[in-house]
């Protein structure tokens, strides 16, 4: 299947919202994993004082600790994220008229990607996995990176959007 996707901003800047939680995962886990331990702490700090021990009073100190270390963590995922988009906004602006179309083929053995600046064939087996969200299909090489191939339902209809999901869970396992 060979599919010829013309540039659009819009869905570019949307797609590009969708990513930007996998490529940042590791800041929002280690806020989150803050949060959780500061709260749990904290929940067992006050059980032991309701049972009577001074001893919960280090459990709920933890568990303040936690939660006020997890704030700093929320903050910069936010920061980080918001940057992130505000430059791919930016460059979106300054060249658009570049991009040009997109071509994705898809192969037996692997997804072959074409536009004006690169041409990239990538073997099903170099993908770490797959993910749908909100009609598009993101296929994950180094999300860490923002390694990860993305195509919409609505760039190329719902048929063919069906057809390559189907493909790539055959693919991807």
């Amino acid at each position: 299947m060979k599919f010829e996707i013309p540039f659009k901003s819009d869905i570019y800047l949307n797609q590009t919202e969708l990513i930007i939680p996998l490529i940042y995962k590791p800041y929002l886990k280690d806020a989150r994993e803050s949060l959780i331990v500061g709260l749990i702490s904290t929940l067992i700090g006050i059980s032991i004082i309701i049972g009577k021990s001074y001893l919960g009073i280090v459990f709920i100190i933890l568990g303040v600790f936690y939660v006020v270390k997890a704030y700093p963590k929320f903050q910069l995922y936010n920061k980080l994220k918001n940057t992130y988009f505000e430059k791919i906004k930016e460059k979106v602006a300054e060249v658009e008229s570049d991009f040009g179309n997109g071509i994705f083929e898809f192969k037996d053995e692997s997804i072959k990607y074409i536009d004006k600046n690169i041409t990239r064939d990538i073997k099903w087996t170099e993908f770490k996995g797959f993910k749908i969200k909100d009609a598009n299909l993101l296929m994950l090489l180094e999300p860490e990176k923002g390694d990860i191939m993305i195509i919409g339902e609505n760039e190329i209809g719902s048929e063919s959007f069906k057809k390559i999901v189907e493909l790539v869970k055959t693919k991807l396992k």
